[in-house]
């Protein structure tokens, strides 16, 4: 039962755990581009000619520091903590919670594509602890 675990992430928005394990992120992107459940994209507009052009659909990952910055210049996940964060609740807790699926197969293969060591399954394992008991 995945409650506890939604729960808690709901709730713990600004938790400490987030910075701590940003710590082993270098935000290279190298985990979504092995996931087999990551889809994010960035929508391109690219001039050809004077008056026509290509709209392009990229395959990207919100784990970069420039993903989500808008027009204006305002970036809202500049810091690599709220990229793990938004990495974290969007496969256990957004999506789950929209289409009833966790973004995880525990494949593994993010684990073994991070140069920083980062484990999202342990990461997940530290969520679920604090979720039972402590905070």
């Amino acid at each position: 039962d995945a409650r506890p675990l939604r729960s808690w992430l709901e709730t713990h928005f600004d938790h400490p755990l987030w910075a701590e394990v940003a710590l082993r992120c270098h935000g290279c992107g190298a985990c979504a581009a092995v996931c087999p459940t990551c889809h994010c994209f960035d929508i391109v507009d690219e001039p050809e000619g004077v008056t026509t052009g290509v709209r392009r659909r990229n395959w990207d990952t919100c784990q970069t520091a420039r993903f989500t910055v808008h027009a204006s210049g305002h970036n809202p996940r500049s810091d690599q903590n709220s990229r793990i964060r938004q990495r974290v609740m969007h496969k256990f807790m957004i999506y789950p919670k929209r289409f009833n699926e966790i973004l995880c197969t525990g494949c593994g293969r993010c684990v073994r594509a991070c140069p920083g060591g980062m484990d999202l399954l342990e990461v997940i394992s530290r969520v679920s602890a604090l979720a039972g008991g402590a905070g």
